[in-house]
C-alpha cells in the first residue's frame, strides 16, 4: 500500500473519528443550550418560556437533576404547587444538590406567608446563596413580608435587593404593588416606570403601569400602554374596558361607548364594563339607562360604596332621590371607616405585631369595599395570634358568604374552641375543640 493511500485512510480515520465525537456531543451541547435558556428565562420572569425551555431539556435527558429543580422553581413562581413537589422530589431522587432543594423549600414558605418559619432563615439564606440566588431568596421574602403586612421589613429587605441588583426590575415591580396597595398612586408609578425601563418587554408590568396612570387621572399616557398591550392580546377584555375609561375621562363619550359595547359582546356579564356603561350613560345624561346598569351590580356587590355612590347619583339625578339616602348613608359610614382603616394601615406598618390594628382593618375591609383584602389582614392576624376568636369569626362569616363551606366550618370551630368557656359549663372552650374535624391548619384554611 503507498504511502498517498495509508495518508487517505488516515485522514478518513480522523474525520470518522472527530464526526463520531460530535455526534456524541451535539445532545449534550443543545441540553446545555437549552437550559441555559431556561435559567434566562427565569431571570426575565418569562416563567411560560422558562417551562417551554424546561420541558425541551426534559426530552433530551430525563436523568438531569437541574432540569428537576428548575421545575420545581418555575412552578413555584406558576403558583402551581402539585407540580412543584412532584418535581422537586424528581430532583431529590436525581442526586441534585440537597442544599438548593433545602432552600426552594423555604422559598416556597416564605413566598405563601409562612414567614414564622421562613423569617429566621434569611440571614443564612442571603450569606450562603447570594452569589446563585440572592435575587430569587429577595423576591420570595418581600412577597411574604408584604402578605403578612410586615411593611417595615419588606421595605428594608427591597431596598437592599435594589442595591445589590440594580439592573433587576422585580424590586421595582414589588414596590409599585406595595404602593399602589397602599393608595400611594404617584409612588406607584414612578416605580412601575422604573420597572418597564429595565424590562420593556414585561407585559405584567405595562399592565400594572396603566392601572395607576388611570387611578392618577395620566389617561394620555395609560391610553398609549393599554393600546399596546391590546396590540399584544387583543381579546384582553380588561385592557379593553381600561381604554373605554380613558376615552371617556377624555371627553370622548361617543367613542368610549363604541368600545365599551365591543368589550360587551365578549364578556356581557363582566363588572367592569358593565359599570364602566353606567358611567359613559351618566355621562350622556342618562340616568335612567345607568340605573338599567347599576341595580343588578348593586345587587351582586352591595359593599362597594363607590358603587353605591354612582347608583345614589343615578337614583337622584333620575328624580329618585328618597331612594338615594340610604345608598349614601352607606357611602358615608364607608368612607369614615375606610379612613381610620388607612390611619391604622400607618400604625400596622411600624409594628408588624400590632393585632388589634390588623383585626380592625380586616373586619372593616370585609365591611366595606373590599373582603378579600380584609381576609388577608385577618389571615395575618391568625399567624400572630392562631387562637383570635374574633379573626376566626369573621373568616368564619367571609368563607360563608363566598360558599366554601370546607373553610368557614373550620374557622367556626376554632373561634368555639378559643372563646372563653361558659358559666357553668368549664369545658366549653377547651382548646382544640373540633379540631380533628377541621381539616387545614390556620395557614392554609385561609
Amino acid at each position: 500500500m503507498t504511502a498517498t493511500a495509508n495518508s487517505r485512510r488516515l485522514k478518513i480515520g480522523l474525520l470518522l473519528a472527530v464526526v463520531g465525537a460530535g455526534v456524541w456531543a451535539w445532545p449534550q451541547i443543545r441540553l446545555s443550550r437549552t437550559l441555559a435558556a431556561a435559567r434566562q428565562a427565569l431571570e426575565d420572569r418569562d416563567y411560560p418560556q422558562a417551562l417551554a425551555a424546561l420541558q425541551r431539556a426534559e426530552q433530551l435527558d430525563s436523568t438531569r437533576g437541574e432540569t428537576a429543580f428548575l421545575m420545581s422553581r418555575t412552578y413555584r413562581h406558576l403558583g402551581q404547587f402539585e407540580e412543584l413537589q412532584q418535581w422537586m422530589a424528581r430532583a431529590r431522587v436525581l442526586g441534585y444538590q440537597p442544599r438548593r432543594i433545602e432552600l426552594e423549600e423555604l422559598l416556597l414558605l416564605a413566598q405563601n406567608g409562612r414567614m414564622k418559619e421562613a423569617a429566621p432563615q434569611l440571614p443564612r439564606l442571603l450569606t450562603e446563596f447570594s452569589e446563585t440566588d440572592g435575587a430569587e431568596i429577595c423576591e420570595a421574602y418581600v412577597s411574604g413580608f408584604f402578605a403578612n403586612y410586615n411593611f417595615a421589613e419588606g421595605l428594608r429587605l427591597a431596598e437592599v435587593w435594589q442595591q445589590d441588583y440594580p439592573r433587576d426590575p422585580q424590586p421595582y415591580f414589588s414596590l409599585g404593588l406595595y404602593e399602589a396597595h397602599a393608595g400611594s398612586d404617584k409612588k406607584a408609578v414612578d416605580a412601575f416606570r422604573r420597572a418597564l425601563e429595565l424590562a420593556p418587554r414585561r407585559d405584567d408590568i405595562r399592565r400594572y403601569l396603566a392601572e395607576a396612570l388611570v387611578d392618577e387621572e395620566q389617561y394620555d399616557e395609560a391610553e398609549r400602554h393599554v393600546r399596546e398591550l391590546l396590540r399584544r392580546n387583543p381579546n384582553d377584555t380588561d385592557m379593553a374596558t381600561a381604554l373605554g375609561h380613558c376615552l371617556l375621562e377624555k371627553g370622548d363619550v361617543a367613542a368610549a361607548r363604541q368600545q365599551l359595547e365591543q368589550v360587551l359582546q365578549k364578556d356581557p356579564q363582566g363588572y367592569a364594563p358593565r359599570m364602566m356603561m353606567a358611567q359613559i350613560e351618566l355621562k350622556d345624561q342618562q340616568p335612567a339607562a345607568a340605573i338599567d346598569w347599576l341595580e343588578p351590580l348593586v345587587r351582586e356587590r352591595p359593599k362597594e360604596y363607590r358603587l353605591r355612590f354612582l347608583y345614589a347619583t343615578a337614583l337622584q339625578q333620575s328624580g329618585r332621590g328618597d331612594e338615594a339616602g340610604e345608598h349614601l348613608e352607606f357611602v358615608g359610614r364607608a368612607q369614615a371607616a375606610l379612613g381610620r382603616a388607612r390611619n391604622l394601615m400607618d400604625q400596622a406598618k411600624e409594628d408588624p405585631n400590632d393585632i388589634p390594628s390588623r383585626l380592625e382593618i380586616g373586619q372593616t375591609l370585609l365591611k366595606y369595599d373590599s373582603p378579600d383584602d380584609g381576609a388577608s389582614w385577618l389571615r395575618n392576624v391568625l399567624e400572630l395570634d392562631p387562637q383570635n376568636t374574633e379573626a376566626h369569626r369573621s373568616l368564619a362569616d367571609y368563607y360563608t358568604a363566598k360558599q366554601d363551606e370546607q373553610r368557614a366550618v373550620y374557622h367556626q370551630r376554632q373561634a368555639e374552641a378559643a372563646a372563653p368557656p361558659a358559666s357553668g359549663n368549664p369545658g366549653a372552650g377547651s382548646p382544640g375543640a373540633g379540631a380533628s374535624e377541621a381539616g387545614p391548619a390556620p395557614s392554609k384554611a385561609g
